[in-house]
């Protein structure tokens, strides 16, 4: 039930409106719901355009171990890089190449995601290296947990 109520407030007319106590509490469910804390995902923005592959090993002593590789399917353009006219102390300074912090953070999402879906890593993992470059990356890693009967028979040994 929605009643829509007009009262007049200092000659100011105001259009209030009354709602069933359902819908009252369906708004504020679905505000309270909403996160804006940085658990929120990043978009993915090269959905369709990198291609992704998750290997996967367990050792003899239950050690569950990975390795996430993605390549970029998209052209990118050759980035030139201009000499810098450097000067004293200032020589060993280099150019750092092109900003990768939304790519890396793709590729984070990506392993996420697929860790999640594939359930090799239930409990969390521990990233041993990475290599991150435009067009491709690598991110080796460790489950925190060890393997199971389940995960030897899921994903075999390969180790």
């Amino acid at each position: 039930m929605i009643t829509v109520i007009i009262t007049d407030f200092w000659g100011i007319k105001t259009v209030l409106f009354k709602t069933s106590a359902l819908v009252f509490w369906a708004l504020l469910l679905a505000g309270c719901a909403a996160s804006t804390g940085s658990d929120i995902e990043p978009v993915a923005k090269y959905e369709g355009v990198i291609r992704d592959k998750l290997t996967t090993s367990i050792a003899e002593n239950g050690l569950k171990l990975f390795t996430y590789s993605v390549s970029n399917t998209r052209v990118i353009p050759q980035i030139t890089m201009q000499p810098l006219e450097l000067t004293g102390r200032d020589r060993r300074k280099r150019s750092s190449g092109p900003d990768l912090t939304e790519w890396t953070e793709q590729i984070e999402l990506g392993l996420k995601r697929t860790l999640a879906m594939s359930g090799f890593c239930r409990e969390g993992s521990i990233e041993i290296s990475r290599l991150i470059q435009a067009d491709r990356a690598e991110i080796r890693g460790e489950c925190t947990e060890g393997a199971t009967d389940d995960d030897r028979q899921r994903f075999g040994r390969q180790g």
